[in-house]
């Protein structure tokens, strides 16, 4: 338990870093805003006993006084908020980076820990509670606490018999513990209920296509919708509640003004105050109670945080990693699997598997479905670590060892199979690897992967594609996603999964010839059944 409040500490102050002496400022800005509006309380106190002659005094100054001062606490009222929204923004943007990067990094081993629709929940709804919490929230209890100070100080100063009465009457029972760990719960419930919402609405969105060709769209339908009625049925208690508590501050609110009311009406009968003095009462018993009665909202804000900063430090905290050093790999190379070795839940999916890849000698990866081809493509990419053995890339000029990892991984073009494409324009999606290609070179590119239809389509080129290429074929697809890779000019290793699965023979072995023609001096890894590709390759292994 210490160890959680710790790692909460440290996450808190790892978020707020660069940001607390604007969080200071605004908080500085707010108590002087709130000094003011008590000095205007004051001197409003003053200026009705001026009128009324019970006190001497310069009503012209008075009022003076009172315009300024409640001039000047709206204006810095204004500019703490201003700096307060501007400071939140920026924190979320930052968090929420921050999180992107631990997930975008995380190891394939780890990457289904959580489902995208729960991250995206997690992104918005969790990051904004958090940063909420502790640029409004927090700054609010230290804030609220210094105003209910100095307007209880007022108020005992003019009357401290009222003072008494009123602390007595302070809903303090509000903090019911009952009440918090049962708001707590419901809270939590409803944040574990909204990401399995989002991992339904994100499915059902990604995957529309196939749920219709599957024809189970009702069945889809009917899980979403019995999510969203537990969700709101978990909601209505959170409200009933919410709205149970509401009610009863309220009842207390409201009575502890009724008697502020009537015992400044018994002290102004009996002489004892002045008519400043009780409109004086009527103000401050607001600027008291209000304060009080929002604690109890911020204590239940607390409770959405400690559940939201739980649901982040479980995604930060994971496995990921750091920005990484790139290694520039110079041809001519020899990739070298050795040995090697991978296990995946206690299975053993590649033994003892070894391989030389060389420059100019096409390299054609066979075996049949499950032996482990896409497992081998992991390890390559270095998306996995093998358990045994090693993976290493031999520069023959000079003879340096690099061991193949993600420092190496910007060297290799990777042909995934089937549709690969990403959300924006063709253009987008073929330069994503190079931005800096020339409209020559996109063009080559093109013609070499025989994707020429691309200028057949409403804005040619700049035509956007949604989500995993719809709006194009799957033979479309794969023709983009070596043009894609012909246009990482810069790589030495060029890996292709079934490149030219879902097209037809003639244009299937126009394409692999253009790709052994453009490729000569790279390395070449086929992973295929493809018998034309196959007797192409002079480096045959198969996968056993």
């Amino acid at each position: 338990m210490k160890i959680m409040y710790m790692n909460r500490i440290k996450y808190i102050l790892y978020i707020t870093e660069g940001f607390r002496w604007s969080i200071a400022l605004f908080m500085l800005l707010d108590i002087i805003s709130s000094l003011l509006l008590l000095y205007f309380v004051y001197c409003s106190k003053q200026a009705i006993d001026i009128v009324l002659q019970v006190i001497p005094g310069n009503l012209k100054m008075m009022l003076i006084v009172i315009l300024l001062s409640l001039t000047a606490s709206v204006l810095l009222n204004v500019i703490s908020l201003w700096i307060s929204e501007y400071t939140k923004n920026k924190m979320i943007v930052r968090l929420q980076n921050d999180l992107a990067h631990s997930q975008i990094w995380v190891p394939w081993k780890t990457i289904n820990q959580f489902f995208s629709g729960d991250l995206m929940v997690r992104f918005q709804s969790d990051c904004v509670e958090v940063v909420h919490t502790l640029v409004y929230t927090i700054p609010s209890i230290i804030l609220t606490g210094f105003k209910l100070l100095a307007a209880f100080t007022l108020l005992w100063s003019l009357d401290s018999e009222l003072a008494k009465l009123i602390i007595i009457l302070s809903p303090l029972f509000a903090l019911s513990k009952v009440y918090f760990r049962r708001i707590r719960r419901l809270t939590r419930e409803i944040k574990v209920k909204e990401s399995h919402l989002g991992n339904l609405l994100q499915e059902n969105m990604e995957y529309r296509s196939l749920i219709q060709g599957l024809s189970i769209t009702e069945v889809k339908e009917k899980k979403y919708a019995d999510g969203q009625h537990s969700l709101l049925r978990i909601k209505i208690q959170h409200l009933n509640l919410s709205v149970l508590r509401q009610v009863l501050l309220k009842l207390i609110l409201n009575g502890g003004y009724l008697l502020t009311f009537l015992w400044g009406l018994f002290r102004l009968k009996s002489g004892v105050i002045s008519y400043g003095t009780m409109a004086a009462f009527l103000q401050l018993i607001g600027r008291i109670q209000v304060p009080v009665l929002s604690l109890m909202s911020i204590f239940t804000s607390i409770i959405r945080f400690r559940v939201a900063i739980e649901r982040l430090l479980e995604i930060s905290e994971g496995e990921h990693a750091d920005r990484i050093n790139r290694i520039k790999l110079t041809l001519p190379l020899t990739l070298k699997l050795d040995h090697i070795s991978y296990k995946y839940n206690e299975k053993e999916v590649i033994s003892d598997f070894s391989v030389e890849c060389r420059t100019g000698v096409p390299t054609a990866i066979t075996g049949a479905s499950g032996k482990g081809k896409t497992t081998l493509l992991r390890l390559i990419l270095a998306m996995v670590k093998p358990d045994r053995g090693n993976i290493t890339v031999i520069q023959e000029n000079d003879g340096v060892h690099h061991t193949l990892s993600e420092h190496t991984r910007h060297n290799i073009a990777y042909v995934p199979q089937g549709n690969t494409m990403f959300i924006g324009t063709i253009r987008e999606n073929l330069i994503v690897s190079n931005p800096e290609a020339s409209d020559e070179q996109i063009k080559d590119a093109i013609e070499k992967s025989m994707a020429e239809f691309v200028y057949l389509l409403p804005n040619g080129i700049d035509t956007v594609i949604g989500e995993l290429g719809i709006g194009i074929s799957e033979g479309q697809a794969q023709r983009l996603a070596v043009a894609r890779a012909l246009l990482q000019k810069d790589t030495s290793i060029w890996v292709l999964d079934e490149p030219t699965s879902a097209m037809d023979s003639d244009m299937n072995n126009a394409i692999i010839d253009n790709i052994l023609r453009e490729g000569k001096d790279k390395v070449l890894i086929f992973v295929t059944h493809d018998r034309y590709v196959i007797e192409k390759c002079q480096n045959i292994t198969r996968l056993s």
